[in-house]
C-alpha cells in the first residue's frame, strides 16, 4: 500500500503539481480553446491601439482587436516559435493556481508581478504580434487565483511521496527476512498490482481531470486537465498492464497452492502405534 500511494502520489504531481511540465507541453495546453482564446484577446486588446495602420497584414486601416487576434492565432499559435513563446507564462499560470513559487527569467521568457501573478510584457508581444510598435505597451498581468485545497494537496504529496516511498522499501525488506511462504507472498504482490493499477487510474486522470475545475471557475484550471488527457494513452497502457500482471500472479499463486497439497507427504505419525507405560 505504501509502494502504491507514492507511485501514484508521484503520478498525480506530473499532472496536477508541476508547472515545469506544463511549460514543455505548452503546445498540449494551449490545444485548450479557453486557454487559448484567454491569452489571444488579453494580447490583442493590449497591442491593437498601438500598432501603426498596415501593421497587420491583411488589415486595412487601423488593427482591431480582431484583426490582432486572428493573425496570432493563423501565424503564431500554429508555429513551435509561437509555443514556446508563451510556455513561460502558461508554466507561472499553473504555478499561481497551485501555490507555486512564479519565475521570472533574464531573457525576458518569462516575468511576475508583486503578488506573483504571470505577466505578459512588451518584449514577449512584439515577438508575438510580430511588430516593434508595442515594445512599450505596459505589462499584461494575468490575475490568476490560488486554490488552496490544490496547494494544499501540493504540498502534502511532496512529503508524502518520499516517505512513503522509503517506508516501502523498509517493509519489503523485513518481508524478505520473515521468509514467507511463496505462494502467499505471490498473493500479495498480485494484490498491490491491481491497487496500483486502480491508483494510477484514479490519480493519474480522474482526480486531475475533474477536481481542479470543480473547485474553480477559472480558464488556468484547465490547465491539469490537458495535461492529464494528453497522458490517457499512457495510463491506460501501464493500467492494462498492471492489472494482467496481478491477475497473472494471482493465478500463479493458486497453482502453486494446489501443487503444495498435492506434493506434501501425508504424515505417519497419526497411524503409529501408541505406546503407554501402565
Amino acid at each position: 500500500m505504501c509502494a502504491c500511494v507514492a507511485i501514484s502520489g508521484f503520478v498525480l504531481q506530473r499532472t496536477a503539481f508541476s508547472p515545469s511540465n506544463t511549460e514543455s507541453s505548452a503546445g498540449v495546453v494551449l490545444g485548450d480553446a479557453a486557454v487559448e482564446q484567454e491569452l489571444v484577446d488579453r494580447i490583442a486588446v493590449a497591442a491593437a491601439p498601438q500598432i501603426p495602420p498596415g501593421g497587420i497584414p491583411g488589415a486595412a486601416g487601423q488593427p482591431t482587436p480582431q484583426n490582432v487576434s486572428d493573425f496570432i492565432t493563423q501565424h503564431v499559435l500554429n508555429t513551435g516559435e509561437g509555443t514556446e513563446l508563451l510556455s513561460g507564462i502558461l508554466r507561472n499560470a499553473h504555478a499561481k493556481l497551485i501555490g507555486d513559487e512564479c519565475v521570472a527569467r533574464e531573457d525576458g521568457s518569462a516575468a511576475c508581478d508583486a503578488e506573483g501573478n504571470p505577466q505578459i510584457t512588451g518584449q514577449q508581444m512584439v515577438q508575438i504580434v510580430r511588430n516593434e510598435s508595442v515594445a512599450g505597451v505596459e505589462p499584461i498581468v494575468l490575475e490568476v487565483e490560488t486554490v488552496g485545497a490544490l496547494e494544499v494537496a501540493k504540498n502534502i504529496t511532496r512529503w508524502l511521496v518520499p516517505i512513503l516511498a522509503f517506508a516501502a522499501l523498509a517493509f519489503l525488506v523485513l518481508c524478505f527476512l520473515a521468509h514467507p511462504e511463496r505462494a502467499a507472498l505471490i498473493r500479495t504482490l498480485g494484490l498491490g498490482l491491481l491497487v496500483l493499477a486502480a491508483l494510477i487510474l484514479l490519480f493519474a486522470y480522474v482526480i486531475p481531470k475533474l477536481v481542479p475545475t470543480l473547485l474553480t471557475d477559472s480558464v488556468w484550471a484547465r490547465i491539469p486537465p490537458r495535461l492529464a488527457d494528453d497522458s490517457l494513452p499512457l495510463t491506460l497502457g501501464a493500467v492494462l498492464l498492471l492489472t494482467g500482471g496481478g491477475l497473472a500472479l494471482f493465478v500463479a499463486s493458486s497453482r502453486m497452492g494446489r501443487s503444495r497439497r498435492w506434493s506434501t507427504p501425508v504424515s505417519t505419525y497419526r497411524y503409529r502405534e501408541e505406546r503407554n507405560w501402565s
